[in-house]
C-alpha cells in the first residue's frame, strides 16, 4: 500500500469518526489540546518531535507530535520566512525520537527522508540515521502560513508527510463550510465568519 493510500485511509478514519459524531469536528476554539502523554509513539517513554527552523530546535511543546490516529503523529506550525520557499535553501528539519517527555533522555533516534529533500505538499519514506550519519533534510515550502506534518513511524515503511493548510484541507469540507486545522493536525469544518456590519 502506498504512502498516499495509507494517509488517505487515515484521513478516511478521521472523517468517519467526525461523521459518526455529528458531521464536522468541533470549532478549533472549543477543543482542548491533546493530552501530551498520548504523544508516546511505541510505548510509555518514546516521544516524537519534528524539529526545524519553522518549529524550533528544542525537544519541547513547540516541536512534539501528538496522536493523529492510525498510529500516525502530527502537529501544525507556521512557516513565516520567505527564504524557506527557496529551492536553493529551503528549511532544515529532522524527526527526533527521545525516551523522555520534553527532554533528550538517555536515548535518541534521528530520522529523515533518504533523499534529504521534501517538497511540500509531499511525502517520503522515513529512514533512521545511520551511526555517524546526518538525518537532517531540506523542506521546500510552496507558501507561507499554516502547515501540518504527519509522521507515521510505525507504518511499513515509515513515512513523513508535510502539507500546507490548503492541501491538507482540500476536499475535506462540504460546500459552504470552511476547513481549518486543529493544533494536532486534524481538519475541522466550520461556518464561514459573518460578513458585513
Amino acid at each position: 500500500m502506498g504512502h498516499k493510500s495509507r494517509l488517505s485511509m487515515g484521513l478516511f478514519v478521521v472523517a468517519a469518526a467526525a461523521a459518526a459524531s455529528g458531521g464536522c469536528l468541533a470549532d478549533a476554539g472549543t477543543v482542548e489540546e491533546p493530552e501530551v502523554r498520548q504523544s508516546a509513539v511505541l510505548g510509555v517513554d518514546q516521544f516524537l518531535y519534528f524539529r526545524s527552523n519553522a518549529t524550533g530546535w528544542g525537544v519541547d511543546g513547540s516541536t512534539i507530535l501528538s496522536s493523529f490516529g492510525g498510529g500516525a503523529f502530527a502537529r501544525t506550525y507556521n512557516v513565516t520566512q520567505d527564504w524557506m520557499l527557496s529551492t536553493s535553501t529551503g528549511d532544515t528539519a529532522i524527526v527526533t525520537e527521545t525516551n523522555q517527555l520534553d527532554g533528550w533522555g538517555t536515548s535518541q533516534i534521528f530520522s529523515g527522508p533518504a533523499s534529504h529533500l521534501l517538497v511540500v505538499p509531499g511525502n517520503a519514506p522515513l529512514v533512521v540515521q545511520p551511526q555517524g550519519g546526518d538525518a537532517h533534510f531540506k523542506v521546500k515550502y510552496g507558501v507561507l502560513g499554516l502547515h501540518r506534518v504527519i509522521v507515521a513511524a510505525s507504518a511499513t515503511p515509515p513515512f513523513i508527510q508535510i502539507d500546507s493548510e490548503a492541501s491538507a484541507c482540500a476536499g475535506v469540507c462540504p460546500a459552504g463550510l470552511v476547513c481549518s486545522l486543529l493544533p494536532q493536525g486534524i481538519p475541522t469544518c466550520s461556518e464561514p465568519p459573518p460578513t458585513g456590519p
